[in-house]
């Protein structure tokens, strides 16, 4: 919803980086990339090979659902997007959906993925949905606080329960046919939620750092992020960066503004006695090197820009960090915008058709944590290199300035206790689910990493990142993670009991 407001995505589902700038193409705004960093848009869904071709077999249709199913005066409706392909279905085989979160739908999903080997095992149907709002899939003519109001789980659930039910009668034609859902993220958190609140409809679910359990302050993100610097970095690199966050602090409270602000190239002086602009200052720093370590998901990054943060012809760390930052935007943008109104502008745009909203969801994902998940990246904590001064009044008065005044500390955290007190959190009292998550993907705080009952259970593979297990098998994977893909083919198997395939005895 951020990494930050997160996690909790797009590009064709959002592969990972996004549009270099934003909308209005002024060279002093925000590049694309942090906003959506600051929401989690990088994080909703893996990246997608940019050298992928759909499967022609894959075919595209909408359904029609209610915009508020618990309203039985309003009969209003909209229709959302889905995929499906029959390439592997074998009359009397099951239905698997992979379960679309913050992002537009995407071929690959059901297509590449070792979830698509099993269903071909198993003679299955595959289906993939568009989550309301998001996409080709919006229900309202513009994204008002007003209009968002149906931007919620539970009515999400019911879209996907009732479509699924459509896929088995009107297009399987067998209403007895079995369920397994996938996802990853919020699709995750999604897929086995839907097992839970029906499970009479779901027979099991394979999630993927799925975000179950919501929270106002993730400072585990940032501790994490740290640890990962240290391990595919180095001590030195963290160090680097330790020095370099601290030493602009110190200087923003001892008044030296001139310094940090020249040093940035911010396009104002940096107001050291506005604590918002400090922290979205210091925010959007660390998001920085979070998007450019993690860039394509490909952890090896961290070392190469370590390599630029430790290298010796800068005289201090914050000096080499400064440096980075303004290389890496130099195309862009001439001076780094910092002004709160600005930002707040661009994710207050109402229209469907803006850019950010239209390609990336920004505003409707930053809607859905704000009122139901939280997920703020913070710098509270000790045992991180990224200061200590962004809290989670940011996000707080982020929230409250884009969508509405009603939008208080009290609605938001009432909204983070009621989708863990609906949901159990990592508590979920739930059969027929397998958890998985990689070890160093910090998401797996905000997912259950150890849970087992009769048919559920919860994996990490260790030196794992992001989703890195939906992945077809491949000679790159390691033993570890080729147990966590043969533990998933075992429990959806278990699952539907008896396997139909022609290829197993």
């Amino acid at each position: 919803m951020k990494l930050t407001l997160v996690l909790l995505v797009a590009v064709a589902v959002v592969s990972t980086t996004f549009a270099k700038t934003v909308p209005s193409g002024k060279r002093s705004r925000l590049p694309m990339e942090l906003l959506g960093g600051m929401f989690g848009a990088n994080f909703q869904a893996p990246k997608v090979p940019k050298d992928y071709v759909p499967n022609p077999r894959i075919v595209e249709d909408r359904f029609t659902s209610r915009i508020n199913h618990f309203d039985p005066q309003n009969r209003d409706t909209f229709e959302f997007n889905f995929l499906w392909n029959d390439e592997y279905y074998r009359p009397g085989g099951p239905l698997f959906i992979v379960v679309g979160g913050h992002h537009r739908t995407n071929p690959f999903f059901i297509d590449e993925t070792h979830f698509k080997d099993i269903a071909a095992l198993q003679g299955a149907f595959l289906a993939t949905n568009e989550h309301r709002y998001f996409g080709t899939s919006v229900p309202t003519e513009d994204l008002s606080s007003d209009n968002l109001r149906f931007l919620r789980t539970e009515q999400t659930l019911f879209d996907l329960i009732e479509w699924i039910d459509f896929l088995k009668r009107e297009v399987m034609r067998d209403p007895n046919a079995k369920v397994i859902l996938h996802g990853f993220s919020y699709g995750g958190a999604l897929a086995s939620w839907a097992r839970q609140r029906f499970p009479n409809i779901i027979d099991g679910a394979w999630v993927s750092s799925a975000t179950v359990r919501a929270t106002v302050n993730f400072e585990e993100f940032t501790e994490d992020f740290g640890n990962t610097i240290r391990i595919k970095g180095s001590d030195e690199c963290y160090n680097s960066i330790f020095r370099a966050f601290h030493t602009a602090e110190n200087l923003l409270d001892a008044g030296r503004t001139d310094i940090v602000s020249s040093l940035f190239n911010t396009c104002d002086p940096i107001d050291a006695e506005n604590s918002l602009q400090v922290e979205l200052f210091l925010h959007l720093m660390t998001l920085s090197l979070e998007l450019s370590m993690f860039d394509d998901f490909n952890i090896e990054n961290v070392q190469r820009v370590c390599n630029v943060l430790t290298d010796e012809q800068y005289e201090t760390p914050m000096e080499a960090l400064a440096a980075y930052l303004k290389d890496r935007y130099s195309e862009i943008r001439d001076c780094f915008d910092l002004s709160f109104e600005n930002f707040i502008s661009i994710l207050g745009d109402e229209s469907v058709d803006a850019p950010q909203n239209a390609e990336f969801g920004l505003r409707q994902l930053n809607y859905h944590i704000c009122t139901e998940f939280g997920f703020f990246q913070t710098a509270k904590s000790r045992d991180q290199p990224f200061g200590s001064k962004v809290t989670y009044d940011l996000f707080l008065a982020e929230c409250s300035a884009v969508f509405g005044e009603w939008l208080t500390q009290e609605v938001l955290y009432d909204g983070v206790r009621l989708t863990n007190f609906h949901f159990g959190a990592t508590d979920p009292r739930i059969t027929n689910v397998l958890y998985t998550n990689g070890g160093i993907d910090p998401f797996r705080h905000v997912s259950i990493t150890e849970y087992t009952n009769l048919l559920a259970n919860a994996r990490v593979t260790p030196a794992a990142f992001y989703t890195e297990d939906i992945r077809a098998i491949s000679g790159m994977d390691s033993e570890e993670m080729l147990e966590t893909k043969h533990m998933a083919e075992e429990y959806i198997t278990t699952w539907l009991g008896s396997p139909i395939s022609p290829f197993r005895k």
